[in-house]
């Protein structure tokens, strides 16, 4: 219900409990930043209670997205830090806090008098059934709702249709408007249905904790993108959490092309795809999508990268055979020259004869006019995320690979693996393509192929997320002097944003290849790793832009 009429917001007290259901005694969260300035995730009467409240909103479809987008980030950093959210407005074990519910309305263009309060107080006690002992406090064009009893079964605390339902019967009395009172019908009666489910379902002592983790559990599997915009990609929705926990509101643009608007007290920035902003340059994305252009430039600069040549498309035939010739029988890497996310790209960690080099050129081909072949750096891959001018994450790829269990076939075990959260929310399955056919035929497997228990087989050579890869955080344990490396080779560019991939044999040893740097890179793999910590790199977003 889009309007004119109000603005909404909405706040919960809500208590932070051990994994037993006793206060916590842990402070509150660092990563909230200042526990008494941000907006909206601070401290409330005491330390272990949590206070969530939304921006203002223009509706209440609106403020809902933002509770429970809130509330879910509060539930992710708790669930790391082992705790719960008490889930009922009664005290855990440890305090004497009740935990509540306040609804804010601010009314359009509308004063109240004495008799407009009456019946507004009037109505509300007739709700009384639904949201408990309210209270009601009234002046100017402002309504605040206090005291409505946490929903124990919703992780917000208040369930959508209990928050239109309260809104609406508000405006009818306000506004006389019988399309409200008929709109609110549908409403009424489905809190009417929750209130029986409660009342059938009511909470145990010992239940309770049960709800709570259940509560967790749903927050927590939230994690990686905004439910209510799917479709944007999953940096964005990286950045937009990240936004969101430092009490900094956003709006979507557009979400198809996943343009989003950042909005703390007036500081507005634009930002696509979760890292494109103003803070850019545009010859960047130029260079930086040319991979022979790049990989000169990075080498002048005294960097180090792989030996290259192009071959265009429309050469004669015997001129790319004599180009290729060189490679033959030799580790090579064959990648069209403008392309990103391992699009076209064959890896040949071992020596390719002329055919095989051959199929792999011409596979390139079909996504570019121009073939980059490079020789093949003995390693394993990293991508340096460089933001103004500091690294501030470093993950290892791996190639896209199953597990055997003894039982199932490559096959299944891939179909598997394409269901779990994290490769389903990141938008990155395990493709089944020709690559990897023949990466397995090179092993001696087939689809239909039963792995021995425990044995990792190997889907690709190129460990692209985009193509099933897997990321793994290793920020900790990555040597100081390659994280240097990667800020010299973002500053090449002069690449606020940088993902710069580096090819290390050895960790001890300085030797080193720089094999690509992305103007465009898909940070989530370094927010939410597949394994490790993960970095919050939308927070270094955040301070580039000035927030």
């Amino acid at each position: 219900m889009n309007n004119n009429l109000y603005n909404i917001k909405v706040e919960r007290g809500a208590l932070r409990c051990n994994e037993h259901g006793k206060l916590s005694k842990l402070d509150h969260p660092e990563i909230f930043g200042d526990k008494n300035k941000n907006k909206f995730i601070t401290i409330g009467k005491e330390e272990s209670q949590i206070k969530i409240a939304t921006p203002v909103c223009k509706s209440v479809e609106d403020c809902y997205i933002k509770l429970e987008e809130i509330t879910d980030i509060v539930l992710e950093t708790l669930k790391v830090r082992k705790e719960l959210l008490w889930p009922t407005t009664l005290p855990c074990e440890g305090s004497n806090l009740n935990s509540v519910i306040n609804v804010e309305l601010t009314i359009s263009e509308q004063s109240f008098d004495s008799d407009l309060y009456e019946a507004i107080m009037k109505k509300l006690e007739s709700l009384r059934e639904f949201y408990g002992n309210i209270n009601l406090e009234m002046n100017d064009r402002r309504i605040l709702v206090k005291n409505i009893e946490i929903d124990p079964y919703n992780r917000t605390g208040i369930s959508k249709e209990y928050l239109m339902h309260l809104v609406l019967e508000i405006l009818s009395v306000i506004f006389n408007v019988s399309d409200l009172e008929k709109l609110n019908q549908k409403y009424s009666l489905k809190c009417k249905e929750g209130i029986k489910i409660q009342e059938h379902l009511k909470l145990e002592n010992n239940d309770v904790l049960k709800q709570a983790e259940e509560n967790m559990r749903i927050g927590y599997d939230e994690r990686y993108q905004l439910k209510h915009y799917p479709q944007l990609v999953a940096e964005a929705a990286a950045l937009v959490k990240d936004a969101l926990s430092q009490g900094i509101d956003y709006e979507v643009l557009n979400e198809i092309t996943s343009v989003v608007e950042l909005n703390y007290e007036g500081h507005k920035e634009i930002v696509v795809e979760g890292n494109k902003t103003n803070r850019d340059n545009y010859i960047f994305p130029i260079v930086t999508d040319d991979k022979m252009i790049s990989k000169n430039m990075m080498k002048e600069s005294g960097l180090n990268v792989p030996e290259a040549i192009i071959l265009n498309k429309n050469m004669e035939q015997e001129e790319k055979q004599e180009l290729l010739r060189k490679f033959y029988n030799t580790k090579v890497v064959i990648k069209p020259r403008n392309t990103n996310k391992g699009t076209g790209i064959t890896v040949f960690s071992e020596r390719a004869n002329k055919e095989q080099i051959t199929q792999a050129v011409e596979y390139a081909f079909q996504f570019d006019e121009d073939v980059l072949i490079e020789e093949y750096i003995k390693g394993m891959e990293y991508r340096f995320l460089v933001v103004n001018g500091k690294c501030i994450s470093v993950c290892h790829r791996r190639a896209a690979s199953v597990v055997g269990d003894g039982v199932s076939t490559i096959k299944q075990l891939i179909d598997t693996k394409n269901k779990e959260p994290w490769h389903a929310l990141t938008y990155a399955p395990v493709k089944e393509d020709e690559p990897v056919e023949e990466y397995l035929k090179l092993q001696g497997y087939t689809y239909s192929s039963v792995p021995e228990k425990n044995k990792r087989i190997f889907l690709r050579t190129n460990s692209n997320v985009s193509t099933g890869g897997e990321s793994l955080d290793v920020t900790a344990i990555v040597p100081e002097y390659f994280k240097r490396i990667a800020e010299k080779a973002a500053d090449v560019f002069n690449g606020k944003i940088s993902g710069v991939d580096l090819i290390i044999d050895d960790m001890n040893k300085k030797d080193y290849a720089i094999i690509e740097i992305n103007d465009n890179p898909g940070y989530s793999i370094n927010e939410w790793p597949y394994e490790g910590p993960g970095e919050k790199v939308g927070l270094e977003i955040l301070k580039l832009l000035g927030y």
